[in-house]
């Protein structure tokens, strides 16, 4: 298993070197896409501002601290879209359509690596930085005291919290296989992210038990920004670690069960 391990991360940094060096051939489109995302964090949080004129809180979150959320936010969503989606899930669709999935499953790699995992996209790190800067700021703002016994459990709920969406991502666009116009899959699971900007205190009744339970999307931003300001509730961290060992299981199990489905493009 280990070993596994160590050859998958070796072919993952070459992936990720040739994919950087493919991006910086045409420097002024990176530039540009990265122009545009930190534009629409801005924008993002200039409407969040123009909210709170008129409201001092919302369900229980003051402006600092939604800017802590919004920050661990950014840097969530960047981190999954540039790793899993822009060149991986959102491409599964026409891989399938065009007949590349057939040449993926004829070599030697793990077909669920490589149809999710196979090229990041680095153009929007730096919107991931730009998260980092603004949950400081939100900190900085508020006055919170940081307390560095926080960002253990912080980084556990957050790293469960990447296992989750990947997993939900996978789920949603492995739907691909039985859909002759599949391109709206992975956008659709994509807009979770979006959705886990908002705090999980929002939500009541039917919703608060699924973005809870069945797309936990509350282990995306919420949690982990409670954590860091001092309101961790302990149950946060089995309950993580429980949803992502089981949404990643299912994801692989519904993933191998569509491949025995899977004909090939011709058919």
């Amino acid at each position: 298993m280990a070993t596994k391990l160590r050859k998958y991360l070796k072919l993952y940094l070459k992936l990720a070197k040739f994919s950087a060096s493919l991006e910086m051939e045409y420097r002024f489109s990176f530039i540009l896409e990265v122009f545009v995302e930190v534009a629409f964090f801005f924008v993002t949080l200039f409407g969040m501002r123009v909210v709170y004129w008129n409201v001092s809180e919302i369900a229980g979150w003051h402006f600092n601290e939604l800017l802590v959320l919004l920050g661990v936010n950014m840097v969530f969503t960047e981190l999954v879209l540039g790793f899993v989606f822009i060149y991986n899930l959102r491409e599964l669709p026409f891989k399938i359509a065009k007949g590349d999935l057939d040449m993926i499953l004829l070599k030697p790699i793990n077909s669920q690596f490589s149809v999710s995992l196979w090229r990041p996209y680095f153009a929007l790190f730096p919107s991931a930085l730009a998260g980092i800067v603004v949950a400081v700021v939100g900190f900085t703002r508020g006055g919170f005291a940081f307390n560095p016994i926080m960002f253990l459990p912080f980084l556990l709920i957050f790293s469960c919290g990447l296992v989750i969406a990947y997993s939900i991502g996978m789920l949603i666009s492995t739907l691909s296989m039985w859909f002759i116009n599949a391109t709206p899959l992975p956008m659709l699971a994509q807009q979770l992210l979006f959705v886990a900007r908002n705090p999980y205190s929002v939500f009541s009744g039917a919703w608060r038990i699924i973005f809870l339970t069945f797309l936990p999307i509350a282990f995306m931003a919420s949690f982990p920004a409670s954590t860091l300001l001092g309101k961790l509730e302990l149950w946060w961290l089995p309950a993580s670690v429980a949803l992502a060992v089981v949404f990643l299981w299912g994801s692989n199990v519904f993933w191998k069960f569509a491949l025995k489905k899977y004909s090939g493009a011709s058919s």
